[in-house]
């Protein structure tokens, strides 16, 4: 009897084990599998990347190009002013051989008067010593009247060579001056056309530096050019790929809108390779003074309602993403209108930590966290609007929270 006990109650433990061992796993989270991206999001990423980086590219170049243009500017004031200073300096060259050729002609006019005035001056002195006259010097020793005539017939003769020899030494000062103000005027030609030559030798520079920046300038526009034409074919195959995607995620949403049915209620679905979604501490708080509790109990009043694809009203119908965008709407909360862009919206939350009010993104659907291990969602033309069907009833791509 009492082994009979003891194996009736081995039986009730072992079934006891066992039934706590399936609550537990049932209430449990399973390891859900990754998601892989379709190869039309991993194209749209690829182009998204490469598009950011030409992106800078242009800007670098647009950069390049804003210091040629400094550069350039630059160097047209450089240029402007040699060719200012050159025009002054012609004028001044010109000035400066009229000087010189005044400074000739007065030279060879001083250097005749010179000669002209000794000639004269010979011949005076010639004529004195050859006739004797009131003017001599012998008249005025032998013929004066007395010692004062005498006296007066020197000075007199006296003062005129006096005034010869002052007059030709004052041709020759005269001469001396403007042959000191021709060298002079020699040395100023010799600094202006080193100069000319120097700013010819500036300009010179200054026109390779110009073509040298123009060349730049050409090169910069090619590149600009190129990158733009790049930047515009990788906009041009994202929003291919976007409108792939787009055309999936519908043919998944109306796929989810005929075949769920009020199907898929198992937990059987995994979450994406995203690392946030398993990541303990990507618990971002509460951004708005909105609760989750709130929109999850606005969003269950319409629990029953039925299933419109493309509909956007709660109480006549509306589609999985038009349903989560209207009960956010009721709270001032602007979100798109198109499932998978929720993937983006506030901030990111891990499987770990999700909370009431949370959006969860799957493949072609968005619902919302109920916060008791399900959703509220737009489920089906079959199901309707319904509250119940586990988080991770599909594949979870993004956990998202908005308030």
């Amino acid at each position: 009897m009492r082994r009979k006990i003891r194996h009736r109650n081995r039986i009730c433990a072992a079934l006891l084990v066992f039934t706590l061992a399936g609550a537990l796993t049932a209430g449990a989270v399973s390891v859900p599998s990754v998601y892989a991206k379709t190869e039309a999001e991993k194209k749209r990423d690829e182009y998204k990347k490469k598009l950011k980086d030409k992106n800078k590219d242009i800007e670098n170049i647009k950069e390049n190009q804003a210091d040629v243009k400094s550069d350039l500017a630059s160097a047209a004031s450089r240029m402007k002013t040699l060719l200012a200073k050159q025009e002054k300096l012609k004028q001044d060259i010109q000035d400066k051989q009229d000087e010189v050729a005044r400074a000739d002609k007065q030279l060879k006019q001083a250097k005749e008067e010179e000669k002209e005035q000794y000639q004269a001056m010979k011949l005076r002195i010639q004529y004195m010593y050859e006739n004797s006259t009131d003017n001599s010097i012998w008249t005025a020793l032998f013929e004066s009247d007395g010692l004062s005539d005498m006296l007066n017939r020197i000075e007199y003769a006296t003062d005129l060579y006096q005034s010869d020899r002052d007059l030709m030494d004052s041709y020759e000062a005269a001469v001396k001056k403007v042959e000191d103000w021709t060298v002079q005027l020699a040395n100023d030609m010799d600094y202006l056309l080193t100069l000319q030559d120097q700013y010819k030798a500036q300009q010179g520079e200054v026109e390779t530096l110009i073509a040298q920046l123009n060349q730049k300038k050409e090169a910069y526009a090619n590149q600009l050019a190129d990158a733009k034409r790049q930047a515009e074919d990788y906009s041009k195959t994202i929003a291919k790929q976007e409108e792939i995607i787009r055309a999936q995620e519908a043919a998944a949403a109306q796929a989810n809108a005929s075949t769920y049915n009020g199907g898929g209620t198992g937990a059987s679905g995994g979450i994406a390779s995203d690392s946030y979604l398993q990541d303990p501490n990507c618990n971002p708080s509460n951004s708005t003074n909105v609760s989750g509790a709130d929109i999850v109990a606005y969003a269950t009043q319409f629990v029953g309602n039925p299933y419109v694809w493309g509909g956007n009203s709660l109480t006549n119908g509306c589609d999985c993403s038009g349903f989560v965008h209207l009960i956010y709407q009721n709270f001032g909360i602007s979100t798109p209108r198109y499932s998978q862009s929720f993937k983006t919206v506030g901030q990111p939350v891990s499987y770990q930590n999700i909370q009431a009010g949370d959006v969860v993104v799957y493949p072609g659907h968005v619902a919302i966290y109920n916060g008791n291990g399900g959703i509220v969602e737009a489920q089906s033309t079959k199901a309707g609007i319904t509250n119940g069907r586990p988080v991770n009833c599909h594949t979870i791509l993004a956990i998202r929270r908005l308030v």
